[in-house]
């Protein structure tokens, strides 16, 4: 066996958080925990790899991952078509003979044919990571109308990419078109950009499938779209148990909502969509506690419910209609709300600094001793929203706030609630105009009133372009469409997608691992 000169043993070592990003003809990613011993083959009836992979070019067993002194090597098993580690051939016909290495973190496997320089569309794509830390993945599509991409802690521009890591600078990195195609460049960034774990030194041209790295953070450039990750936090979870929730009156009980499971992580801004009377505000007041439901409502290892007292301070909820005084100041009504919702005994200078962090972050400084008499529509909204917002919740409601806003002050708003779920909060929203913003929100939790039983349910909840797949519709307004009555101009299929969503989650519940 020929390889970089080591002897691949195990002799039960700690294998440690490594893991694989996958990326095949289907167009996701997957991610697998690796373990000692783990083999790489094709998927064909009787395979017995452990890493089973969709694609006519990975030979049956085409590689294996070895664990050895606190690290993973990947050896070629003489596949035919070998394997790229980094665009460097390993195994059959690799020209110095290697059949595999010691592998570090951010190394990209990539099982292909001949020309590395163009991605086959049967080829597969390994990204081996030590993060530990669980992430979901964003899709950012390209065209020829896209301009620059600037990634950062404050990217700038509408259309940048921000993140909260401090290992990222300020203004960190660029995507940039150009007459021949996109390329990477590093802004003058402290801690650098890895270009195919390749430390980027100058602007370079990008061609599919190459991968980028900043910080933890990886990028996947696919030509026509770039997939990214955003890391969650676990202990900052919202799980949400809705068994039932209720009304009482003198002769019988009337279930407005049931069976609704599902969990949002922190830094995720959530689409709630529903049909008429699916539900939609009463889902609302029992996930924050207003109005408590047969539920277990779970926010980083607290019950919303039974800690109430405490956690209402950490939940911001913007109702349709603001309670804003005409009268004051859009400091006086800031100030009032943080003396009132921040904890006691805060300083006057926190109190201020504060007030000065949410003027800036929803672009009111200019209006800081404006009446609130005097504020137009969208001002005016951003103020409910900073009300709420000054407190610091790190779970955020709102109800409709963009209604009565036309498209553009519309966009504006969701990207402010965009920028304040990057701070790391919850953000769940309501809205009747989806489709303008489509592309800001990380989730869509679809709720639908059956016509069996007249109760909401839930009917869908994953990602915005996995809704518009499961419902089969080009717009979120089609999603509604589907499960509204035919009397509301609807479908009338809301029972129809609540079982096929029941069938798709029991499904799911049962694979393995």
């Amino acid at each position: 066996m020929n390889d970089e000169k080591t002897t691949y043993y195990s002799i039960n070592e700690d294998t440690g958080n490594a893991q694989l990003y996958i990326y095949d003809r289907s167009g996701r990613i997957t991610v697998h925990r690796l373990k000692d011993g783990d083999t790489l083959g094709r998927n064909y009836e009787g395979a017995t790899s452990s890493i089973l992979l969709n694609s006519p070019i990975v030979s049956r067993r085409h590689g294996e991952f070895l664990f050895s002194n606190g690290t993973y090597w990947y050896r070629d098993a003489g596949s035919l078509n070998g394997t790229y580690i980094n665009g460097k051939r390993y195994g059959k016909n690799a020209p110095d003979g290697l059949s595999g290495k010691a592998l570090k973190d951010g190394d990209v496997i990539r099982i292909d044919q001949e020309n590395p320089d163009f991605m086959h569309k049967d080829a597969v794509l390994l990204i081996y990571s030590l993060d530990s830390e669980p992430v979901t993945w964003k899709e950012l599509k390209l065209d020829d109308k896209s301009g620059d991409i600037t990634i950062g802690r404050d990217p700038g521009e509408e259309g940048g990419i921000r993140f909260r890591d401090k290992r990222i600078s300020r203004r960190h990195a660029c995507f940039r078109r150009g007459v021949s195609g996109w390329s990477i460049m590093d802004l003058g960034s402290t801690n650098g950009v890895y270009l195919n774990n390749a430390l980027l030194t100058t602007p370079e041209p990008l061609k599919k499938p190459d991968v980028i790295w900043i910080a933890d953070t990886l990028f996947l450039f696919l030509g026509d779209r770039i997939l990214y990750n955003v890391h969650q936090s676990v202990g900052e979870t919202l799980n949400i148990h809705i068994a039932e929730r209720s009304v009482k009156n003198l002769f019988s009980k009337k279930v407005l909502l049931s069976d609704i499971n599902l969990s949002v992580h922190s830094g995720e801004m959530v689409l709630l969509l529903g049909g008429s009377g699916a539900g939609k505000t009463t889902f609302f007041n029992a996930v924050m506690g207003y109005e408590k439901a047969d539920a277990v409502i779970s926010h980083g290892g607290r019950d919303v419910y039974k800690d109430y007292d405490q956690m209402r301070y950490e939940i911001g909820y913007v109702p349709q209609q603001d309670l804003l005084r005409g009268e004051d100041s859009v400091y006086m009504t800031l100030d009032n709300a943080a003396q009132m919702k921040m904890p006691r005994g805060t300083s006057k200078e926190v109190r201020e600094k504060r007030i000065g962090e949410v003027l800036e972050l929803l672009g009111l400084g200019p209006e800081k001793h404006s009446l609130v008499s005097k504020l137009s529509g969208g001002q005016r909204k951003r103020l409910s929203i900073a009300v709420e917002l000054v407190a610091d919740p790190s779970l955020f409601f709102l109800d409709e706030p963009d209604s009565g806003l036309d498209g553009v002050m519309s966009v504006s708003l969701m990207r402010n609630l965009r920028v304040i779920a990057d701070e790391g909060k919850i953000v769940m929203v309501i809205t009747h105009s989806p489709d303008r913003a489509a592309d800001l929100f990380d989730k869509i939790i679809v709720l639908a009133k059956s016509q069996e039983t007249n109760i909401g349910r839930l009917a869908f909840f994953g990602s915005v372009p996995e809704a518009k797949s499961f419902f089969s519709t080009t717009t979120l307004e089609g999603i509604v469409k589907r499960i509204n009555r035919l009397d509301e101009g609807g479908d009338g299929r809301a029972d129809e997608f609540i079982r096929k969503y029941e069938m798709l989650t029991a499904k799911t519940q049962q694979q393995p691992g």
